[in-house]
């Protein structure tokens, strides 16, 4: 701003005030305060230089950021000239050296040489901390009014009572109608005096249980004014006391309604086993909130979540499974379904875990806090599951040798066939010749070894999608996919046959191990494993006529006028097991055999009484099956020797209450073991006796200390004496027998997935 010139009365004054350290300036009385003239100070306190002034400059730029100071003062400056006042003094906020700084301006109201009134303005910067405390003053004065504004708005009550001398400081609208007091009646009375209606502090009192920054929540019944009261307390500076606020909410109100909602929301979750999250749906990656399980499922504290994972899913859940959860998701958004799912997730030790996954869709409309989201509850299955994959593995492969067993070797070539029915492949069928002269020479636990190690050699001769069963106790069963032709099939039966006889030649006392092989060809012999393994086990019949350590390809013209069924080498092998079987030590063995070996488990338990009916000499042998309590029985399984008649239509449905608690006749050993029936009560003696039974031997089955039924062998000639290695062996098999049923039944039980 160019200096004005100036009067020859004023010229005297303003050289007086240039040299001034005090900011000065002089102004005429107008609309915009023009600047007449200002000392070196006054150019120094804004930090600008004189000749950045220009005339066109308006006095009211130097309150820029502060418009209503400077209207302020022009205001006043009206003011005092109109009322005759020749002083003025305020404070007000300038822009000085680049800072907001408060100053007080002092102005003195003088005539002009010209027209109108002049005002010389003197600028005093206050104290930069006085300037502070004055805004913080003012800042804090602010919150206090909306602090108190909130707290008189709040629905609840609020009380604040300080916490050395329990008077009330500070009560809401709400507070007092509770109370029912104004407020001039409440404030400096007790707390406990005036809410509780007590004479002393309340035993009850939070103020011990209060920490800088923390609230306690609780809830209590006022029993002078009949009230339930959700309460949070927190400790505050009330004015310089050391005080408590109240916040509280009575059992009528909607925010306790709400509160007792969520805690029991809460409680019900906390009874939930699994790990909780709520996801974004929007981006389907952002967790909004999850459960302590959940973290621990994850292996991840709170702090780990936020800053290694970010509260993304995306970061723990498996890359590959995540193109199927957003595609399962997406359809929940429309049909608005739950659904269930499996997923794997690494923990933060980058374990990989599954868990399965139950999603349920909430859109933004129906959410509280319009976000659409998936709620999710995760299980962590990977136990159960790798449980479960022993379990099938345990099914599918023989325990002995880790090869598949019958059942699972038929699935698994029947869905090959029929995934490939064009191909052309080749079922050989191995019978191990003289197998009974290894377990009889060198021991059965070698034998064992000698059928691991066959097994071993079949395995490094075959490719890797080929397979391998065991069938029987020596008998196996390769099937080569997908091969040339019959000639290739043919070779690599003569390959195996060379690898058997070679695999003990070189031991210490070596052992001649020699196969006899039947091929079957595919589509050619049969279109389905159960043609497939007739044809095969026909070639291996004829293989063992030519003299065994061979192996032959099926041929329909060379079996056409052959009985096969009395003569094949499953015949066969029946046929010298029962040889076998005639000693008693090996009775367990071969019925364990039969039962392994047949398809239909019926056919075989009729097999296995029949044959132990014999080789006991007995009259009757039969099982009972019993209904899930153990009250009733059923007789579902039955053999009687010549001249024995079948009772078994008379045996359903028996109640053993009515004979006098059967279960009770069996001992410890689970044997119920009768010489002389006329040693029973009378009403066993006229069960037994309508049925001929001279003597008996019955072994009991348990499943979980449930009496599930009995296995018996009755004599009617006359009174017999069982011996113990008889009563040894026909226990042993009617655990054998009992187990085969429990897991038949377990089978038949068993709902089939999809």
């Amino acid at each position: 701003m160019v200096q004005m010139k100036q009067s020859a009365a004023g010229s005297a004054d303003m050289g007086m005030m240039e040299d001034l350290q005090l900011a000065v300036s002089l102004h005429r009385l107008d609309d915009a305060l023009t600047v007449l003239w200002a000392n070196t100070a006054f150019y120094q306190m804004l930090g600008k230089k004189q000749e950045d002034f220009k005339e066109s400059v308006v006095f009211s730029s130097c309150f820029s950021d502060f418009i209503k100071d400077y209207q302020t003062l022009y205001s006043l400056l009206c003011a005092a000239d109109q009322h005759g006042q020749r002083q003025v003094k305020l404070r007000s906020s300038m822009r000085i050296a680049g800072a907001d700084r408060m100053v007080e301006i002092a102005g003195t109201i003088r005539a002009s040489e010209g027209e109108g009134q002049e005002i010389l303005l003197c600028y005093t910067p206050m104290p930069k901390l006085l300037d502070e405390r004055e805004q913080l003053l003012s800042t804090k004065q602010e919150m206090t009014d909306n602090f108190e504004w909130m707290m008189a708005a709040n629905t609840g009550n609020v009380y604040i009572s300080d916490m050395d001398t329990y008077e009330l400081l500070y009560v809401n609208k709400k507070a007092c109608d509770t109370l029912q007091a104004s407020e001039a009646q409440l404030l400096g009375r007790k707390c406990y005096e005036a809410i509780q209606g007590l004479d002393a502090p309340c035993p009850f009192c939070t103020n011990a249980y209060l920490k800088k920054n923390e609230t306690y929540n609780w809830e209590f019944y006022n029993s002078k004014l009949k009230r339930t009261f959700m309460i949070k307390n927190r400790m505050l500076d009330w004015f310089g006391h050391r005080s408590r606020i109240e916040l509280s909410y009575d059992m009528y109100s909607e925010e306790y309604k709400l509160a007792k909602k969520d805690q029991e929301r809460e409680a019900i979750l906390k009874t939930i086993p699994a790990g909780m999250v709520r996801i974004d749906a929007r981006d389907l990656d952002t967790i909004l909130w999850h459960n302590g399980i959940f973290l621990d499922m994850i292996g991840y504290t709170q702090v780990q979540l936020e800053e290694e994972l970010h509260f993304r899913c995306s970061k723990y859940v498996h890359l590959d499974d995540l193109p199927r959860i957003s595609l399962v998701c997406a359809g929940l958004k429309n049909t608005g379904d739950n659904a269930v799912l499996e997923a794997r997730a690494y923990t933060r030790s980058k374990e990989e875990r599954i868990w399965t996954v139950t999603l349920c869709y909430i859109s933004g409309e129906d959410s509280w806090d319009g976000i659409p989201s998936f709620y999710s509850i995760g299980l962590d299955i990977t136990k159960e599951r790798l449980q479960m994959e022993k379990l099938r593995h345990k099914a599918e492969k023989d325990t002995l040798t880790g090869v598949y067993n019958r059942e699972t070797m038929k699935q698994q070539l029947q869905s090959y066939l029929i995934e490939n029915p064009k191909t052309v492949n080749a079922l050989i069928m191995v019978d191990t010749d003289n197998f009974k002269q290894i377990n009889d020479t060198h021991g059965h636990i070698t034998g064992d070894l000698v059928l691991s190690e066959m097994v071993a050699g079949m395995k490094r001769n075959v490719r890797k999608d080929d397979l391998v069963g065991r069938i029987g106790g020596d008998e196996f069963t390769i099937f080569f996919k997908n091969i040339s032709s019959a000639t290739t099939a043919m070779d690599k039966a003569e390959e195996l046959l060379a690898m058997f006889q070679q695999l003990f030649s070189n031991e210490k006392k070596p052992i001649a191990v020699t196969c006899s092989m039947g091929i079957a060809m595919y589509p050619r012999d049969g279109e389905s494993f159960q043609e497939l393994y007739e044809c095969a086990d026909k070639a291996l019949y004829q293989a063992k006529q030519r003299g065994k350590n061979g192996c032959c390809m099926y041929d329909d013209s060379l079996l056409q006028n052959q009985e096969y069924l009395q003569n094949s080498s499953l015949g066969a092998a029946i046929d010298s097991e029962q040889n076998y079987a005639e000693s008693q030590d090996n009775l367990a063995r071969y019925v364990f055999r039969i039962l392994y070996h047949y398809e239909h488990l019926d056919e075989a338990v009729n097999l296995v009484l029949e044959i132990v009916g014999k080789q006991f000499d007995v009259s009757r042998s039969y099982i009972f099956e019993n209904t899930r309590d153990g009250s009733h029985g059923f007789n579902t399984y039955e053999w009687c020797n010549e001249g024995i008649s079948s009772e078994m239509k008379q045996l359903q449905n028996v109640n053993y209450k009515e004979l006098g608690d059967y279960e009770a006749l069996f001992q410890e050993d689970h044997i119920f073991y009768c010489r002389d029936i006329q040693s029973l009560s009378p009403t066993l003696v006229e069960l037994f006796e309508s049925q001929g039974i001279h003597s008996t031997l019955q072994c009991a089955f348990y499943d979980n200390g449930i009496f599930r039924g009995f296995i018996g062998f009755d004599e009617c000639t006359g009174s017999r004496f069982w011996t113990r290695e008889e009563v040894s062996s026909l226990s042993l098999i009617s655990q054998i027998l009992a187990t085969f049923l429990k897991l038949n039944r377990m089978e038949a039980e068993t709902p089939v997935k999809e």
